[in-house]
């Protein structure tokens, strides 16, 4: 850790607060270094966790250190590995809950800007959510106004983020964990004065694991690491090939999972992306029956399921017979 990032960081000390001035002075020191060490990105989350004031500028700045720490100052780039990952977790919950929404961000940043990561840490993410919902207490809520079984607008935007975080297991399509985590939600909060961006949500959500497939598949740490090699060979026969494949404006953009997607056709699938994406306009058999078990749970088809059957239905034509029962007591 350089001097000027110690004098800095003993002020912001001494002061209790960080402001606007502040983070310009932090963006110096610690930029001035070809690289993050752990040491440094450890103090400013020490700094994150002393520090209740924090201006506004802190936040982004926080989030782009540890985004360039864990994803990319080691090959293969973009990747979060599980040491990395291990490392963020116990970063982020040393009680075993992430303590303040900046942490949150942090972490749901990270996750959005991998190319892959361990599917773990997502459903740690969500779950996080998921209990700061159902008991009221936790990072998007005020501690002395604790309201359980509520679901509220900044809840909703990082449930929104993390299902369509690209470190998936399937990048924008959501999984069968992540449409059950959905329906746990929504029938926990069933009686409560929810945000109104809550049921589009719901809805949009668990369509889309019903009727969006993909054979898209997240490039492995193998796979990715051998791409990262064959980037960085600078052989004459190499700088050749990629000079006929590859704009010349993408050379240092990206990553390199970025680049070779352009080379691909999107049904391959490892570089599948969104255009491999393909609304398929009737329910499977098991789609159906997994729909009808979470519909048929209690007794009554609610307001949000209503409005999921239409939504089917609109999108699809129809409905498989084991649900036409459903749609008739809706």
């Amino acid at each position: 850790m350089n001097q000027e990032l110690v004098d800095v960081l003993a002020s912001i000390s001494v002061a209790g607060a960080v402001s606007p001035g502040d983070v310009l002075r932090l963006r110096d020191a610690v930029w001035t270094e070809e690289a993050i060490a752990q040491p440094v990105v450890d103090a400013l989350f020490d700094l994150n966790t002393r520090n209740p004031n924090l201006c506004p500028q802190w936040q982004e700045f926080l989030r782009e250190v540890v985004e360039y720490y864990l994803l990319h100052q080691t090959p293969p780039f973009g990747f979060l590995d599980e040491k990395g990952a291990a490392w963020l977790r116990v970063k982020l919950g040393k009680t075993g809950k992430v303590a303040s929404f900046s942490e949150m961000d942090v972490l749901v940043h990270v996750l959005e800007n991998a190319e892959n990561a361990p599917d773990w840490i997502k459903a740690w993410a969500l779950a996080q959510v998921e209990e700061t919902i159902v008991t009221g207490v936790g990072p998007t809520r005020n501690r002395e106004e604790a309201v359980p079984n509520c679901v509220d607008e900044a809840e909703v935007e990082l449930i929104r983020r993390l299902i369509f975080a690209r470190s998936g297991e399937a990048e924008l399509i959501v999984s069968t964990a992540e449409a059950d985590l959905l329906f746990r939600i929504k029938d926990r909060t069933l009686s409560s004065a929810n945000a109104p961006s809550w049921t589009t949500l719901f809805v949009q959500a668990v369509g889309n694991h019903l009727m969006a497939h993909s054979d898209y598949r997240p490039l492995s740490h193998a796979d990715a690491t051998r791409l990262h090699a064959f980037m960085e060979d600078n052989s004459p026969h190499l700088f050749g090939f990629l000079s006929r494949t590859l704009p010349g404006e993408m050379f240092g953009r990206g990553t390199i999972a970025e680049a070779f997607k352009s080379l691909f056709l999107a049904e391959e699938p490892h570089f599948g992306d969104a255009t491999a994406v393909a609304a398929s306009h009737a329910l499977t058999a098991e789609e159906a029956g997994w729909l009808k078990h979470h519909i048929t749970a209690d007794d009554q088809t609610d307001a949000y399921e209503k409005a999921l059957l239409t939504f089917v239905v609109e999108e699809t034509g129809n409905l498989p017979s084991m649900l036409e029962g459903l749609r008739r007591r809706a």
